[in-house]
């Protein structure tokens, strides 16, 4: 019931922002929303507690976020350290983490401060500008570390590498020197390679969405969600899906890939193998789907 919660406040505070949304709901899924705005997009996890995502499932959150040129989100509520602050970004496995009432401030710099249990709320430094602020403040490097109440040697670390501080030690040291040392906002985590080419015939690239409610992500001009054979239960869930992901997103082309049959499960078309194999460009590949 508590997850239940956050996802009912989570899709409120989307639509209330302007966001389309589909939500992949009844399923086990690395992602549970799927998020568009004026061409911002988000892949995102839905849980109460972000300390409970597993490495796994960010690592195939943000496989499929880069595929689908979104930014992955986890959203919850709480966490190890206690109840996630409105407004405050925190990080799991380098993937953002928000509370539902700070999906409405996104674009907002309000979101740029980055929370660890170990630390506490982190800001990252700018090393640079640090150095130039203490230079022209004519300060050596003791002065500023014992003006600040700091170690001589967190000025030197932040001065030669910049890297994330505690936000009391960075308010400190900003107000000595009467000007910000933050970066504006927290770097993009290291992007995933991505190995596959399913749909090499079609000039297309593609690749195996693991633990997501689709086996297979292809692109190019379009987007492609796509399901292999499976039970039926499974594929009348994932029907639904599809179709709000058809009629919500544009340019998106979910499709179901048989071994022997063709036609519709649910209005989604379903292509056989051997018709997907020999579809030699993307126009035949949208003609054989839609």
């Amino acid at each position: 019931m508590k997850r239940e919660r956050v996802v009912s406040e989570a899709s409120r505070e989307l639509r209330s922002s302007g966001y389309a949304t589909v939500l992949a709901s009844n399923m086990h899924t690395c992602a549970d929303v799927f998020a568009q705005r004026k061409g911002q997009k988000f892949v995102i996890k839905i849980v109460y507690n972000i300390d409970s995502v597993t490495k796994k499932e960010a690592s195939a959150l943000s496989k499929l976020s880069q595929f689908l040129d979104s930014e992955p989100l986890i959203v919850g509520s709480i966490s190890k350290a206690g109840i996630l602050k409105s407004g405050v970004s925190y990080q799991r496995f380098s993937i953002r983490c928000i509370s539902p009432t700070t999906l409405a401030h996104l674009d907002s710099e309000e979101t740029n401060l980055v929370a660890s249990k170990s630390v506490g709320i982190k800001v990252m430094i700018n090393g640079t500008r640090l150095r130039n602020l203490r230079k022209v403040s004519n300060m050596g490097i003791a002065d500023l570390a014992e003006t600040a109440h700091v170690s001589k040697s967190t000025i030197y670390k932040h001065e030669k590498s910049g890297g994330y501080a505690a936000i009391s030690t960075a308010v400190r040291i900003e107000n000595v020197l009467s000007e910000p040392i933050r970066l504006e906002s927290v770097p993009e985590s290291r992007k995933i390679k991505l190995h596959a080419n399913e749909l090499a015939k079609t000039g297309m690239i593609s690749i195996h969405a693991e633990r997501a409610p689709f086996d297979i992500v292809a692109k190019n001009k379009n987007y492609y969600e796509i399901s292999l054979d499976a039970n039926i239960r499974t594929l009348i869930k994932r029907a639904f899906l599809y179709t709000s992901i058809r009629e919500t997103f544009e340019g998106n082309y979910p499709f179901f890939i048989s071994e022997k049959k063709s036609g519709k499960i649910k209005g989604v078309p379903l292509i056989r193998k051997k018709d997907l194999m020999n579809a030699d460009s993307e126009d035949r590949l949208l003609e054989l789907v839609y």
